[in-house]
């Protein structure tokens, strides 16, 4: 039982170092003038048309940057609450992570050059619940898993 719970422990601790890092992130993203914010994605997309066969607008590396970090917080904010609670909390996981979104886009206003923007924060509700979505169904899968090996 000590190693479950020593276990449950550095689980819980992990995913808090996670989500506390994207937030983080998605803060310091939001905190680039929009100068700053023009040159990351420019970089990116230059990176970016280097890897592909095919063209790739700033535009879409913007929309793509809104969807995936707020689809991996909600993500890993979800496996947050099951490393707590060892439940899912999809709605609660989901609320603050859209929470987070509206202040990241409240915090822009404050920003050179930036602005708060109802279509980022769509994008971001969107990769929220496409990230809540992918944890859900992975969690059920293993659980299944987990249950076909006590049966056998």
């Amino acid at each position: 039982m000590k190693n479950k719970s020593t276990f449950k422990k550095i689980y819980f601790a992990i995913s808090l170092v996670i989500v506390i890092f994207l937030l983080i992130l998605i803060f310091c993203l939001s905190h680039e003038t929009g100068e700053k914010s023009t040159e990351t994605s420019g970089f990116f997309t230059k990176l970016i048309n280097f890897l592909l066969p095919f063209p790739v607008t700033e535009d879409v590396i913007r929309t793509l940057a809104h969807f995936s970090e707020f689809a991996c917080l909600s993500f890993f904010m979800n496996n947050l609450f099951v490393a707590y609670k060892d439940k899912l909390s999809p709605i609660i996981a989901c609320a603050l992570s859209f929470f987070y979104a509206i202040t990241d886009e409240i915090h822009q206003i404050f920003v050179p050059d930036r602005a708060c923007q109802l279509q980022d924060m769509l994008i971001d509700l969107a990769g929220i619940v496409s990230g809540m979505a992918v944890y859900v169904v992975i969690y059920a899968l293993v659980k299944k898993v987990a249950t076909l090996r006590i049966e056998n």
